[in-house]
Formats: C-alpha cells, structure tokens, sequence
C-alpha cells in the first residue's frame, strides 16, 4: 500500500484537491482516505464520501499527529486488513507537523503492509508569504520534508508572486517537485511522476526533534463548533457569509460549513485567506453543521446572527 500524506496549513485547499485525485484514481487503484478534523465537527469526511470512490474514515476532537496519533496507526492497520486498498491518502488537519506524522505511520504496526510513504505539501498562493514570515519553521519543517510541493490558488496572485514563492521552495527543497495549479487541479501523470523518487518506508525513527506537538500558535486559536439542524434562507444566509468574510464575528483563520437551504439543497461554504468559496452538494448524510477557528472570536453574536437565517422556528445548538 502505497500513502500520500497531503499536507497544508488550514484552507490551503487539501479536501478540493483529494476530491480531484479520487476522482482521477479511482477507476485505476483502490482507495482510501482518513482524514483528520482540527476541530470537534467533521466536515471534510463527509464531503468526501458523497463523492463516492473510496473508502473514508475521519478522525476528529484532535490532531492526527499528536492525541490522536495512536488512532492513526490503528485505522491505518484496519484499512490495510480489511480494505487492502493500493493507496491511502491521508489529510491531516492544517497544523499538524510532518515529522510527527511519519513518527505515526512509521510504527512498527505497519510494516508489513506499507509499501512508501510520500508527503505532498500544499500551499495557498495567495497567503504563503504571511505563514511563512509568521511561522517560517514550521513552514521549513513542513517543505523539507515533501517529495511533491503543490502551489494552488495561482488564479489569486501575480505570475511574479508565484515565481518569489517557487523560489522560496526550491531554497528549501530543491529535491521536491514543483507544480502550481488552481482549484486542485493537476494531471494524474505529474501527481503519479516522481513516486520512484519516493523513500520507501524503514522502520527507523525520524530525526527531528522528538516532538509530537502540532504547530505552535494553533494552542492560540479559538475553534467555535455549530449544529444547525433548521432549514436556512437562501438571502439571510448570503448576508451571513458575507459578514463572516468581513471579519464580523471575529478574526478568523478558517470556516467552513454544511448548511440545509430552505428548498432541501444542501450548501457547501468555505472561507480562507478572506476568500469565500461556495457550492452545492448531492444528498450528503450530514448536514447542519458550521466550523469557525480564529481569534477573538463572538460567538453569542454568531449564534444570533445565524439564528436570524433560519427559514423556520427551531434552535440552533
């Protein structure tokens, strides 16, 4: 079994580019994903899997490299066992640290049944150069370790601006391979080119500090989970994303959401680096749930807020 570890700070776009590369792969390999939440709410996995095409496990109320790192081990060998998928991919949840991931998957477990392991770094063009200045270690950290460093949301920023941060890259990791792309799209072949380059998996524990804390500041960062079971209006629910996106109730580094709109379709929202993403989804089994990570963040006035969306009388949790 083959992993690909897709790594990214919070709304790099790492959910968008595994809906593409299960899509692509799905007719050709056997897949598996986990993914991991950074929050108590999962949103993600269930994106995921009304895509269809593989096989999806979430892990939630944590970080997959630090209190839920036996987990991993554990749904990794289930998979494997009963599964046997060719590849797995994995999403960690946007602070979690490359080392200790490959501290996780490097546990004697899985041996028999992990073939290579590669780790797929992505970056969002147009906020890269606020983390890396901000967080320039963890950046490092992170980009050391990629055999594949993925430059997505080019459509965002100048051909200059993505050329400084090609740049950065190479200075990091001039073994790595380069692609810039926008909404997660990149052809099959340059996703599969560069695995024989991949370090097959050793069993010997990695040299970095020994260390299974999550990026630093995420400690720092407030997370504000919602269940909203109600149906919402259509236009009350616009002006909502857009006093979100203004930074109303706080100020926040992620959102992201499942609502139900008055007609019965389901909505997907995502907001990141101030930009606000939507789009509907088929029948997804979840729905009605909000996820808000940031600082200072209003919650009795988000709960208001939201509250006024509603399409009929009933509470928001």
């Amino acid at each position: 079994m083959y992993i690909d570890v897709i790594t990214g700070f919070l709304g790099s776009g790492k959910t968008t580019l595994i809906l593409q590369l299960m899509a692509a792969l799905s007719s050709q390999e056997k897949l598996a994903v986990i993914v991991n939440e950074f929050g108590d709410v999962g949103i993600d996995g269930a994106v995921l899997a009304d895509r269809g095409g593989a096989e999806v496990v979430e892990l939630t109320s944590g970080c997959i490299c630090c209190t839920l790192s036996r987990d991993l081990v554990g749904q990794v060998e289930m998979l494997a066992r009963n599964y046997a998928p060719d590849r797995l991919l994995i999403e960690p949840s946007g602070v979690a640290t490359v080392s200790s991931m490959l501290k996780a998957l490097r546990s004697l477990r899985l041996e028999r049944y992990v073939e290579a392991i590669r780790i797929i770094c992505l970056l969002d063009a147009s906020d890269f150069c606020r983390l890396f200045v901000e967080n320039r270690l963890y950046v490092e950290s992170q980009l050391g370790k990629a055999s594949m460093v993925i430059i997505n949301k080019t459509d965002l920023v100048t051909p200059q601006k993505i050329r400084e941060i090609t740049d950065i890259v190479t200075a990091i990791n001039d073994q790595a391979k380069v692609i810039s792309t926008s909404f997660g799209h990149l052809p099959l072949a340059d996703y599969l080119a560069g695995e024989e380059r991949t370090a097959v998996w050793t069993g010997e524990p990695d040299n970095q500090p020994d260390s299974l804390a999550p990026l630093s500041f995420a400690h720092e960062l407030e997370k504000v989970a919602l269940k909203c079971a109600f149906p919402l209006d259509f236009q009350a629910l616009d002006s909502f994303l857009a006093a979100l996106q203004q930074g109303f109730f706080g100020r926040l580094v992620r959102a992201k959401g499942i609502v139900r709109l008055q007609d019965g379709r389901r909505l997907l929202f995502n907001l990141a680096a101030g930009q606000l993403r939507t789009e509907f989804l088929g029948q997804v089994g979840m729905v009605g749930k909000i996820f808000l990570v940031g600082r200072e963040l209003k919650r009795e006035l988000l709960l208001d807020y939201l509250g006024r969306c509603r399409s009929e009388v009933q509470s928001c949790e």
